[in-house]
């Protein structure tokens, strides 16, 4: 199950975090990777970590708020590898503060980053999976979204709850084309580099007195980010429509 051995997977935001740990977990399974990011030394990097896994694939800087940047990193992947079959949409930007008192410009930054950002990449890669005959897009939200709130980070709740609206209205057009469009809210993972690391450390909350806060009593862990993210970008994952696949050790439900 979940074998993706020479299927094509772009992933954007790789540099780092998540978008390293699905880098790696693709390429574990036989992918050939297409990389994005507009940190070149730490994509740079995740690249050489896929090579050293043994698969194929390269990295293009690229700002995915620039849809012509979008446009000619898909373009790019489509002329290295004949295809496009997976397109992981993770690259995103948290900026924290009140929501009613950071300046706007700020909004509009997270704004073309996070939610135009993964409209554009929507729409260049179903564009080349309707040649292919189908595909599947994964989207990054978060929990912080529409699924529950947070008074220092309203502005990026605000994109990600955009970016849910995004799927689920995209996933229905293309439904009938074999193209699936799902997205993942996730909280809570001890991944290095992430966002939630970086708020936790940035509030000096401790890794033990975090975990206390969700149900499971404990972190996640990377793999089980990825074994999501694996399955909403799998041929078994066809009949899923539109879903938003929550991740979080239970913290919303609790």
């Amino acid at each position: 199950m979940f074998d993706f051995k020479d299927k094509v997977v772009l992933i954007t935001g790789a540099a780092q975090g998540f978008g390293r740990v699905c880098a790696l977990a693709f390429a574990e399974r036989g992918a050939k990777l297409a990389l994005c990011d507009v940190n070149d030394k730490g994509g740079e990097e995740t690249l050489r970590l896929v090579e050293s896994a043994g698969a194929g694939g390269f990295y293009q800087h690229a700002d995915v708020s620039d849809e012509a940047a979008v446009q000619r990193f898909i373009e790019a992947t489509v002329a290295r590898f004949g295809r496009l079959d997976v397109g992981i949409n993770n690259a995103a930007k948290e900026i924290a503060g009140p929501t009613l008192d950071l300046p706007s410009s700020v909004f509009d930054e997270l704004i073309g980053i996070n939610l135009k950002g993964v409209y554009y990449c929507m729409k260049h890669e179903v564009a080349q999976m309707r040649k292919n005959g189908g595909g599947a897009i994964v989207n990054q939200s978060s929990i912080t979204s529409s699924i529950t709130g947070e008074i220092e980070n309203g502005l990026y709740g605000a994109t990600k709850g955009g970016v849910i609206g995004l799927t689920k209205s995209a996933a229905l057009q293309v439904a009938a084309e074999n193209i699936s469009i799902n997205a993942i809210a996730s909280a809570g993972f001890d991944i290095p580099d992430d966002v939630f690391l970086r708020w936790i450390d940035g509030h000096k909350v401790t890794r033990e007195e975090a975990a206390r806060w969700f149900p499971v009593n404990r972190l996640g862990r990377p793999e089980e980010i990825a074994a999501a993210v694996l399955y909403l970008a799998s041929d078994e994952a066809r009949f899923a429509v539109g879903s938003v696949l929550t991740v979080d050790g239970g913290i919303t439900a609790h």
